[in-house]
């Protein structure tokens, strides 16, 4: 009967051992299908109608829109498809929260872009910047969509990173 136990414990444990094994070789081959998916994502080029100068022009108007207060002002910036979802009062609700932790935007630095992937019948791209708050550094990301070479503006993303 104590050999049939000892068996039967051997048995679980190398069951356990093998199936904690098919488990961890499952999340590294996960793992490794995300870093070809982001290499992937990094490669396409950006839209036509975006380059340096239209990326300053954008981060410019959200400057002087976001150190002035002027929440009706950053609201315009977004394109169609944001407006329809993000209603000027819930802009005028959050965004002086975050702007009391930040303070005003002293200066921007374009950093990188990625390219987020084809959804919704559109190329959608993120862009960040490096920037210098009066309460520290951070990062803004800038969020869009390109539907037939028109890009819009769908989010920013603001980041209190260091204080």
């Amino acid at each position: 009967m104590d050999k049939r136990l000892a068996r039967i414990e051997v048995f679980v444990i190398i069951t356990m051992i093998f199936s904690l094994l098919s488990i961890f070789l499952h999340l590294a081959s996960f793992s490794g299908s995300n870093e070809n998916i982001e290499k992937e994502k990094i490669s396409k080029e950006m839209p036509p109608d975006i380059n340096t100068d239209s990326l300053n022009k954008i981060i410019n108007e959200i400057k002087i829109d976001w150190n002035s207060s002027d929440w009706n002002k950053l609201h315009d910036i977004f394109g169609e498809y944001a407006k329809a979802q993000i209603r000027i009062k819930d802009i005028e609700q959050e965004f002086p929260k975050l702007k009391s932790a930040t303070g005003n935007i002293m200066s921007t630095a374009y950093s990188h872009y990625e390219y987020r992937g084809f959804e919704e019948d559109a190329d959608w791209f993120s862009f960040y910047f490096k920037c210098m708050f009066d309460n520290g550094k951070g990062t803004i990301k800038l969020s869009t969509r390109t539907v037939n070479e028109k890009t819009e503006l769908t989010g920013i993303n603001i980041n209190l990173d260091e204080i």
